[in-house]
């Protein structure tokens, strides 16, 4: 994952201190860390079935800058984030987030954010 130090993850976290994992860009090899594309990889089957609605919740995995970078790199935390779809513009969607977070990271409960369906990971059973 660190050798690849131009990939999408990088230049996000760089330029806007997050990243929202997407389900295309696990499938290059190297692209994101493989302890959790092992994860990912027991809920890829749900990416079809998932039929997007505005106004329900959604999870999707996010990676926040820890550190300044180094060498053009940053060190990052990642967990799941769940967002309340709140409008749709054609294959873009504007997600608030619902999450609580640590001070520390740049998104917070409220923010909004744009994502695609290949960065929604499931929906949450319990929202």
């Amino acid at each position: 994952m660190r050798k690849n130090k131009h990939n999408q993850l990088q230049l996000d976290l760089l330029k806007h201190k997050y990243h929202i994992f997407n389900l295309d860009s696990a499938k290059i090899e190297g692209y994101y860390p493989s302890e959790l594309l092992k994860i990912i990889n027991k809920i890829f089957h749900s990416e079809k079935k998932l039929k997007i609605k505005i106004g329900t919740i959604y999870t999707v995995r996010a990676f926040f800058a820890i550190a300044e970078p180094i060498d053009n790199e940053v060190e990052y935390e990642s967990g799941y984030l769940d967002l309340k779809l709140i409008m749709r513009d054609n294959d873009i969607f504007v997600g608030e987030v619902i999450t609580v977070l640590p001070p520390m990271f740049v998104l917070k409960k409220g923010s909004k954010i744009k994502i695609k369906k290949e960065n929604i990971i499931y929906q949450p059973d319990n929202k």
